[in-house]
């Protein structure tokens, strides 16, 4: 399998220069689901048909966000604008919690990728052999030699 196809297969999205089979092809795009709308739904970057065109779906995007900077206004939370912020802050609680923690998990990752990088730049070096590689240890040595009965007789 070759890398394009299997980044393909990771992200979900599909490759340069892909062309789908002739059956699998649609033909028309499906109608926007909108009230009072007839024009064909918009194509998504993987391919697939919206539930509607790109108009009514920028549409809507800007009256959410007409709706988030007048309930943000009004003491929402900057975040998320639905509930109440908390005293002196501009984040909920909640959003206040969710923040902190994508913080540490962000600078764990920078820490991972610290010690990644490190252990990255260390030269290479052989393996330096010991007597623990050739099988000898303080548990399998040879017994020292023990005076039997004939030597002191």
């Amino acid at each position: 399998m070759d890398l394009p196809t299997l980044v393909a297969q990771w992200s979900g999205k599909l490759p340069e220069g892909f062309v789908p089979p002739a059956n699998l092809r649609r033909t028309a795009a499906p109608e926007c689901s909108l009230k009072r709308c007839r024009r064909p739904a918009a194509l998504k970057k993987d391919g697939t048909f919206a539930h509607a065109c790109q108009p009514c779906l920028d549409r809507r995007a800007a009256s959410c966000r007409r709706r988030r900077a007048a309930l943000a206004a009004e003491g929402g939370c900057r975040r998320c604008a639905y509930r109440k912020r908390a005293d002196d802050d501009f984040l909920c609680a909640r959003c206040r919690k969710d923040r902190n923690a994508e913080r540490a998990q962000k600078s764990r990752d920078a820490l991972d990728a610290a010690v990644i990088d490190e252990f990255a730049a260390k030269p290479d070096r052989a393996h330096e052999p010991s007597n623990l590689d050739c099988g000898v240890s303080p548990w399998n040595v040879r017994p020292k030699p023990q005076a039997t009965a004939a030597y002191w007789s």
